[in-house]
């Protein structure tokens, strides 16, 4: 059953963006922007932990894999499925040349269709038939209404199988130094975060704190906090409530003027210019008949 899926998911081109915008053309809210791809091998493409706005849905095909998610580790079990929620930072990490996993990318709003944060469930015969019946028509490029419709059965069986089945293998949180770096950062998000408080904060050399941190997420901790920073004001961008000034000060930025700088080396256009494209993006959702 996995080595059907595994050669099936094989044949699949690796996007050329992963974040398009792929309208199924229903004003309904289900999931929508449908990507599908696979990684396999000892390395990952990126060897750092990734942050963003879409949801993933990972099926491990291969050897037994390890996951990073937000300073937890996580042991991922061949023949499971594993959804990420958006923002949440992931890693999967490759330490295995049998490691295969196959992932799903969309965007939903609603969340009573999805399964719990930090669940999983162990690929059957039905949910195998659905992922099977998603890659052939994905693969032969079917009506983005097809496709919507056959994710959300997917993730409606995964749902109610998550209820069954037992959590994924997670490492002892107590083990997890990071874990507790990272819960203070993102409860402190819109205040100084430099070094020195967090050795303090954690009663720890800073060479230490640095090289711990790294070693558990596979992510540099200055480089998580600014992307922590960055996505969390996506997210705020994403919404209306609350202005350029407002969204900088939750976020942590002395000033507006540094909000943008470090926001553009990220994103590559302005505070301003991503808000603008994002309502652009959700107004092109809700295609004319």
């Amino acid at each position: 059953m996995l080595k059907k899926l595994i050669r099936q998911a094989k044949t699949l081109k690796t996007p050329s963006a992963l974040f398009v915008n792929h309208p199924n053309g229903y004003d309904f809210d289900l999931p929508d922007n449908i990507l599908v791809f696979a990684r396999g091998g000892l390395s990952p493409v990126l060897g750092q932990g990734a942050i963003h706005h879409r949801h993933l849905l990972n099926l491990n095909l291969g050897a037994p894999c390890q996951l990073l998610l937000d300073g937890r580790r996580f042991l991922l079990e061949t023949g499971s499925v594993f959804l990420i929620y958006p923002y949440e930072n992931h890693l999967f990490m490759h330490t295995d040349e049998q490691i295969f996993r196959l992932m799903i990318t969309f965007e939903v709003k609603r969340s009573d269709i999805l399964p719990e944060r930090h669940s999983s469930a162990m690929l059957n015969p039905e949910s195998f038939t659905l992922v099977s019946n998603l890659l052939k028509a994905y693969q032969n490029q079917a009506r983005r209404w097809d496709q919507t419709l056959l994710l959300t059965l997917l993730l409606s069986r995964i749902q109610q199988d998550t209820e069954k089945d037992s959590t994924p293998s997670a490492f002892p949180e107590s083990s997890s130094f990071a874990a507790r770096v990272v819960r203070y950062i993102m409860n402190h998000l819109d205040q100084e975060l430099g070094l020195n408080i967090l050795a303090k904060q954690f009663h720890i050399s800073r060479s230490h704190l640095r090289r711990r941190f790294q070693e558990e997420t596979g992510i540099s901790l200055g480089e998580y906090i600014r992307r922590s920073r960055i996505t969390k004001a996506m997210y705020h961008l994403n919404q209306k409530e609350k202005n350029i000034g407002e969204i900088a000060e939750l976020c942590g930025y002395s000033s507006i003027q540094a909000f943008s700088r470090a926001f553009r080396e990220k994103i590559n256009m302005t505070p301003l210019a991503y808000r603008a494209k994002q309502i652009a993006l959700k107004r092109n959702h809700v295609l004319k008949p």
